[in-house]
């Protein structure tokens, strides 16, 4: 049974070393999604406006306001100005339960991915009054998603996204002006510790609950890395006051920096279970271990797992990169499952923003007038209505990619980790997994970028490695490529420049086939095998004679019976 695996979500998931297992003590490799937006929404991906990005530089040092609809306080507070405060009241409960409902929790299921990460805004739980009183709608609202969580398999991640005070000095953290003030005011630090008490007590019994994450990128801007003490601080008192109501649960832990530095793993956070994993979150990275390293050196350095929390990049950049890190032993959650239908879109499921949402939106980023009170009510009406699974569009084919499931071509450039063969000595145009000396030549007709300016560099270049680097092998090279979860026989074949007559072997266990084939000007289409049904298969490219400029390896659909 392969570690990605449904079947694998059974019973409370704990570390051993640097791997999680499941009750039955097998190993399990989380891959999931995000659920953004839903207790926490973030202004450019609700539909504010089609151009919108945080205004606030990175550690600008002047307070910031919040912006209209740009974190959900401000959302709030946008609500109320469109539709009164009557309205507003209202509008929560809506919005929390049709921005993630059953049906997405079931296509999550059916797509097969096996956790996801649920973002919590601090408020929503625990409001912000002088009083320490739970919003329980909100508590019933979560113990909904547990249970759909619990009926289709699909360990979650409680992630504290929205400290009371905020956390990250962004706009992501839902702070009042944009600094850090759960570290800095004693009372916003012990509301959070006691909203985790809270959460700790609720859920301690569980077992579908993967874990707690403390907090979302704390202290994210540089002006804000003197706190780095306050926040080793916070996690041992966190971790402390968690582990006397629940010791069953693993504790998930980010760095500083939008989670990107690891400055704060410094000593064993949780010595007497050691149940804590290690949190990185990566966007635009480049598909390579050298993205991985200083994340994996920490994770071997305190024997704990390391979990990919939150990330996203091209559908061919992911499906090298998380595989890459599947053979590491590294989970992935790909951030976020459901935005609203914009350009540049990132999201597995969108829902379609009502006719006249921009008279709303110019009046939230341009000033513009304000619709009366009616029409409002009737345009956030039938915004929450959209948000409702029934009436998204979603993306079936990223998934594959993802969870390296059939019906992919997965780049040359993008082989398995360890399980090549190496010898070359004078790496490649775009310095792309030079430490494992293959030979990744430049594509025909791909730009060079400006770096190499003896070579014609082009300026305006946008270098892409895996398209734009083909991988040569000569007699006795190969090269191995996975494929995951197929039930069914896949077709898998080769798509390739044939620089002079070759014969070219794929193999794969027990199948193994011999092709012959022609030399040819451009890449063409070389056909493999059908793979049997398996959870994993490596299929492994060998060139027995002649030179191939190996360009993709396809895996079709699997094959159904008639």
């Amino acid at each position: 049974m392969d570690a990605f695996s449904r079947d694998r979500v059974c019973g409370f998931l704990h570390t051993d070393g640097r791997l999680f297992r499941n009750e039955k003590g097998e190993e399990i490799l989380l891959r999931g999604y995000g659920a953004g937006n839903w207790t926490n929404p973030e202004g450019f991906y609700d539909g504010r406006s089609a151009d919108f990005s945080p205004g606030n530089p990175i550690g600008q040092e002047k307070l910031y306001l919040p912006e209209r609809f740009d974190r959900a306080r401000s959302l709030a507070s946008t609500v109320r100005e469109l539709a009164g405060t009557a309205y507003e009241k209202t509008f929560w409960p809506r919005w929390y339960r049709n921005q993630l409902g059953e049906d997405d929790i079931r296509t999550m299921a059916e797509m097969g991915f096996n956790s996801i990460r649920l973002p919590l805004c601090g408020w929503a739980f625990l409001p912000e009054e002088p009083e320490i009183a739970f919003n329980e709608d909100s508590f019933a609202m979560l113990d909904n998603v547990l249970d759909w969580c619990e009926k289709y398999r699909i360990y979650a991640i409680l992630d504290l996204h929205a400290a009371p005070g905020g956390q990250s000095a962004l706009n992501c953290d839902d702070g009042i002006d944009n600094q850090p003030h759960m570290f800095t005011e004693p009372e916003s630090r012990e509301r959070t510790l006691i909203l985790w008490e809270e959460l700790a007590r609720r859920y301690r019994d569980r077992w579908i609950v993967a874990g707690y994450e403390p907090l979302n990128e704390p202290i994210s801007t540089p002006n804000t890395l003197y706190l780095m003490d306050e926040l080793k601080t916070f996690y041992d008192a966190c971790i402390e006051r968690i582990r006397k109501i629940d010791r069953k649960h693993v504790i998930f832990l980010e760095g500083a920096t939008f989670s990107t530095n690891v400055e704060v793993y410094d000593h064993d956070y949780d010595p007497e279970e050691h149940n804590w994993a290690m949190v990185a979150h990566l966007y635009g990275f480049s598909p390579e271990m050298k993205d991985l390293y200083k994340f994996l050196l920490v994770s071997h350095r305190w024997n704990v797992p390391l979990w990919i929390g939150e990330g996203a990049s091209s559908d061919d950049a992911m499906t090298v990169f998380y595989e890459l890190a599947a053979q590491h032993h590294v989970s992935v959650a790909v951030w976020t499952w459901k935005a609203a239908q914009e350009k540049g879109d990132p999201s597995l499921v969108s829902y379609p923003l009502p006719q006249g949402w921009e008279r709303v939106q110019a009046f939230i980023t341009k000033g513009g007038p304000r619709p009366s009170y009616a029409e409002s009510q009737q345009l956030l009406d039938a915004y929450l209505e959209n948000l409702k699974f029934e009436h998204c569009t979603v993306r079936w084919d990223r998934p594959k990619y993802i969870l390296r499931q059939p019906g992919i071509q997965v780049p040359a450039a993008g082989y398995d980790d360890e399980a090549f063969s190496g010898g070359w000595m004078l790496g490649n145009f775009l310095n792309f997994r030079l430490e494992d000396r293959t030979k990744l030549v430049l594509r025909p007709g791909a730009k060079v970028p400006a770096a190499h300016p003896a070579f014609g560099g082009d300026p305006a270049a946008q270098a892409d490695p895996l398209h734009d680097l083909w991988l040569e092998l000569a007699p006795g090279a190969f090269a191995s490529y996975t494929l995951r979860a197929h039930t069914a026989p896949v077709p898998v074949s080769l798509r390739a420049r044939v620089l002079e007559p070759a014969v070219v072997q794929l193999s794969c266990d027990e199948q193994v086939r011999e092709i012959s084939v022609p030399a040819g000007a451009g890449p063409t289409e070389i056909p493999g095998m059908d793979l049997a049904p398996a959870e994993r298969s490596q299929v492994k490219v060998t060139c027995l004679s002649g030179t191939i400029q190996l360009v993709a390896v396809v895996f079709g659909e699997q094959k159904t019976e008639p």
